[in-house]
Order: C-alpha cells, then structure tokens, then sequence
C-alpha cells in the first residue's frame, strides 16, 4: 500500500543478522515508524541483545501483525519467497542487495510489486554516501569511471565476490555513467573459497563512457574509491573517510636541464561533504518518505535487478 497517511508507519524487519541489526537500532529511533517485530527463527528473545522487548520477536512472516513495511535482510537466496509473500499482504519493502540470486527471481520480485502496487526498494547503499552522492552530482561529463572495492576475506559470506561486493560498483557504474552496459567484458580467480573472490571488469555504455571494476576478498587491507577522468578534471572519492577531491591540471612542461625533468602544475579543490548523516539511515529515510508520499524511492526494484543482471553477465564472462 502506497501513500500511507498514519503517524506512524507500521515496519517489521526480516533477518536479524549484521545488517539486519543495524536497521532495527535506525528504525527504532525515527518517530514516524512503529517497529511492529523482527523475524528470526534464530534468535532468543531471553537472551537477544537486540534493543526491542521479547514480544517483538517473532521465528515467521506468518506470525507478524499486519505491517506497512517490511525490510529483508535475511540471506540472498531467501529474498524472493519472503518478498513474494509479504508483497501479497500489501506489503512495501526495502530489500537488502542483491535483490535476488538470479536474474528469475528478480525479476519475479520485481513484477510482484508492479502488479500489486507496493513500493520496491533494494539496498544499494553507496548511494547514499554523502561523497559519493557529491561525486555523482558533480560528474557531468564522465568519460571513465575507476572503482576499486577492496577488503580482506571474511568466511561467513556464501555470495561470490562479484554478488558480495561487485554489485554495489555495478549499480554505481550505471547511474554515474547513465544508462545500462552494452558491452561486460570480465576475468576473476579463486582464492580462499569455491566462488571468485578476486575479480574486474570493464563495462562500455552506448553513450561512449567506460567503467572499470576491481574488486577483492583477498586484500589485506580495506579500499573504497572511485575516480572519475573528465576532459577537464579528475575527481576521487574515498567512501570510508567519505571525502572528495578535484584535480586539475593547470601547466605541463619539461626543463632543459641534464637529464631533463618533467614539471607538471595541478591545483587540487577539496569540496566540503556533509558526513553529519549515516548512509543507512538516509537510505531507511529515503524509502519511508516515498512511502508515505506515494513516490519513488532512490533505488529502484527495477534498479536493484539491472544489478543483479550485470553481476550474473560478469560470473558468465569470468567463466568463459
């Protein structure tokens, strides 16, 4: 149900895990939302250090009150059943990335919610990091788009690397660089698991800009940054310190000395970025907003599987 005009929205939150957690602490603090219940079949009300009384626990969908709004966060390959469930008790729903295991059951996720009329959402967010939010503002004219997405392995993720990771930098790509990739080319490697744990990828859109794509489960260090190359100008974005800087070059020159030396003169802007908000939060904003307000969320069912789209493109091009 759209446009729901109570004071406050009735939510649930499925999937009690890192994620999950995090969006019981934010939903528990904004005044407009009534945090109906979390659903976990493993969780212990006695001994949850979740910060909601023990009547709030539920173990199934099936036993939650009627709600308004429900966030997934439950394991990948759980999304599509829970999400095509709730969708038919009227349900809108934010849904943690990616969206679905394959492009299927986005899909059918997808046309659920456009049949019913429910808002879709999906977790995509690096949209809202304030300097990614500045990077994409002030890119006009990309021509190509750097993104590295680097971490050290962690054993209790099943998704690939390029479903773990990637997917975040997929749809980053295609709302900088505007539109969807006519062209995927990719290669990864196995490292510490049965799935890819190291990959890249070059994506070329029909308007001539070029993405490119290195992600890693295998660094021993944690690397968020996206540069973008313009005609005029190169701006980087760091969404760990969430900060921003501008290049430009100004004089290029070699002296004439022995041995000659290069000399090149840039001046350097660093834009003020607003950190005073926390990405999660603006993002559960974001969608409550359009909920309440009957309009659009920021991210797209239709987003989130375009996503899931380019990620399984990008497994096929790393197989071969």
């Amino acid at each position: 149900m759209r446009g729901v005009a109570v004071a406050q929205i009735r939510a649930a939150v499925i999937g009690a895990g890192n994620m999950g957690r995090h969006h019981v602490r934010i939903l528990e603090r904004f005044e407009d939302v009534d945090l109906i219940g979390v659903v976990d079949p493993g969780i212990d009300p006695a001994t949850s250090s979740l910060p909601i009384d023990a009547a709030r626990h539920f173990s199934s969908i099936d036993e939650l009150p009627e709600i308004d709004f429900a966030v997934i966060a439950t394991p990948t390959q759980m999304h599509a059943d829970l999400a095509c469930t709730l969708i038919e008790r009227g349900a809108n729903l934010l849904i943690e990335k990616p969206l679905a295991e394959t492009p299927a059951d986005a899909t059918r996720i997808v046309e659920a919610a456009e049949k019913a009329g429910v808002l879709l959402a999906v977790g995509h967010v690096e949209r809202f990091n304030p300097a990614v939010r500045m990077l994409a503002q002030m890119a006009t004219d990309p021509r190509l788009v750097q993104f590295e997405r680097l971490s050290p392995y962690t054993p209790r993720i099943r998704d690939s690397v390029v479903f773990d990771l990637m997917v975040h930098d997929l749809d980053l790509a295609c709302w900088i660089c505007g539109g969807t990739p006519v062209r995927v080319q990719a290669s990864g490697a196995k490292v510490f698991s049965d799935s890819v744990d190291v990959a890249a990828a070059v994506l070329e859109f029909a308007n001539g800009r070029i993405a490119s794509l290195e992600t890693s489960r295998a660094t021993q260090d944690k690397v968020r940054r996206i540069a973008v190359s313009e005609p005029d100008r190169y701006l980087v974005a760091d969404s760990i310190r969430q900060d921003l800087s501008m290049r430009r070059q100004t004089t290029v020159e070699f002296e004439k000395t022995e041995p000659p030396i290069y000399r090149q003169a840039s001046v350097v802007e660093i834009p003020y970025v607003d950190r005073s908000g926390e990405p999660l939060a603006a993002e559960l904003r974001d969608v409550i907003d359009a909920i309440r307000n009957s309009g659009t969320p920021t991210v797209t069912g239709r987003d989130g599987l375009r996503a899931v789209e380019l990620a399984f493109a990008v497994e096929a091009a790393i197989r071969g």
